[in-house]
C-alpha cells in the first residue's frame, strides 16, 4: 500500500487494516499487540536531527511515545508513516498528537504528567486529566476513544515512568514553551500502521527516504538470547535489514538507534556489520553525550547507526 491510498483511509479504518493482516500480532523483537506503551520516550535521537536534512522527506519510523515524530515536525518533513504493534502505543500518539494541536503548552504538560511529586512535570491528578482529555476527545478514532475513555479519571493514566521522568526534560516540546509552538506549527497528521515493523515493511510499497528502527535490533538480539535462540540473530536481523532497504529510495537512510559508544565498543554492532555489507548499505556512525541533573554524576553516551543505500 502506498502513502496515498493510506492517507485515504482514517484510523479506523487502518487499524482493521492491520488487524485483518496480522490478529493478535507478536513481533521477534518480543513486543505484541498487547504490550504496554512509553508515556514518554526513552530514546532520544532528537538531540541530533540537527545533523540531518529531513526538509521535504518521507519517513517510516517506529511510533513509540510519538515524542521523536513530534520532534521531527519542526524540520520540515513531508511526510511520516508511524509504525508500532502495540496498539496502546498507536493510541498514545493519537493522544499526543490531538494535544499537541488543541492544548496549551500548560494543559499539554499536565496531560501526560505524573501523579506523584517530581521535579520536572507538575503533579496531575485523574480528575484533571480526564478534564483535559475531554477537550481533545473528539479528534480521536473511535477504537482510541473507546480504551482512553476506560483510563482517563479511573487510573492515573497517562503517568510516566520514574525512568522516563528523569529524562524527560531532554524533549524540546515538553522542556520549553517555543518548541512545543514551533512543533504545533509544524504538525500534520500521520498514518499509524498497527503492525510488527517486519510486517509493515513487507504490505508497505512505498518508498521512502528514511526508516528509523530505533533499537527494535537491541530488542531482537536480547529476545533471541533469552529464549536460547543465539542462531537466529543473524537471519532475523538480516531479514528486517533487507525489508527495510526494499523500502528505501536509492540514497536514502536507514537509522538504528544504540544504547551506548558503538565507535568504542564495535561489537555491539557486529552482526549490523556484517548485515550491512551482505546488502551494500554504507556504514556511518554518529555519537552523541548527554546527562540528566536527576541522576548525579550522571554522563550518557548513546549512538546512531546508519546505513545509507
Amino acid at each position: 500500500m502506498r502513502l496515498k491510498e493510506i492517507l485515504s483511509f482514517n484510523q479506523d479504518e487502518l487499524y482493521q487494516w492491520a488487524y485483518k493482516i496480522n490478529p493478535r500480532a507478536k513481533s521477534v523483537s518480543g513486543f505484541a499487540t498487547i504490550s504496554d506503551p512509553y508515556i514518554v520516550t526513552t530514546d532520544f535521537p532528537f538531540l541530533i536531527w540537527p545533523r540531518f536534512s529531513f526538509r521535504g522527506k518521507t519517513m517510516i519510523t517506529i511510533a513509540g511515545s510519538g515524542d521523536n515524530i513530534i520532534s521531527l515536525w519542526p524540520t520540515g518533513i513531508r511526510a511520516i508513516i508511524g509504525v508500532d504493534i502495540a496498539i496502546k502505543a498507536c493510541f498514545i500518539n493519537e493522544l499526543k498528537r490531538a494535544a499537541l494541536k488543541l492544548l496549551s503548552f500548560s494543559e499539554f504538560r499536565e496531560l501526560f504528567a505524573p501523579s506523584t511529586k517530581n521535579p520536572f512535570f507538575p503533579v496531575s491528578f485523574p480528575e484533571k486529566k480526564r478534564e483535559i482529555y475531554f477537550k481533545i476527545r473528539h479528534y480521536l478514532s473511535n477504537n482510541a476513544k473507546n480504551w482512553l475513555d476506560k483510563q482517563f479519571g479511573h487510573t492515573h493514566f497517562p503517568s510516566p515512568r520514574r525512568l522516563e521522568v528523569f529524562f524527560a526534560h531532554l524533549i524540546p516540546h515538553f522542556a520549553k514553551i517555543e518548541a512545543f509552538k514551533e512543533a504545533k506549527r509544524g504538525l500534520k497528521d500521520y498514518p499509524l500502521i498497527n503492525l510488527p515493523i517486519e510486517v509493515a515493511l513487507e504490505v508497505l510499497s512505498e518508498e521512502v527516504d528514511i526508516i528509523y528502527l530505533s533499537n527494535i535490533p537491541e530488542y531482537i538480539k536480547q529476545t533471541l538470547i533469552l529464549e536460547d535462540k543465539d542462531a537466529l540473530i543473524l537471519p532475523k536481523l538480516e531479514d528486517l535489514f533487507k525489508k527495510a532497504a526494499n523500502r528505501l529510495k536509492p540514497g536514502g537512510l536507514l537509522m538504528v538507534y544504540c544504547f551506548g559508544n558503538i565507535r568504542k565498543n564495535p561489537q555491539m554492532i557486529k552482526e549490523e556489520m556484517t548485515i550491512f555489507k551482505r546488502l551494500g548499505l554504507k556504514k556511518h556512525t554518529e555519537t552523541f553525550s548527554f546527562n540528566t541533573s536527576l541522576i548525579s554524576g550522571s554522563h550518557f553516551t548513546h549512538s546512531l547507526l546508519l546505513g545509507i543505500k
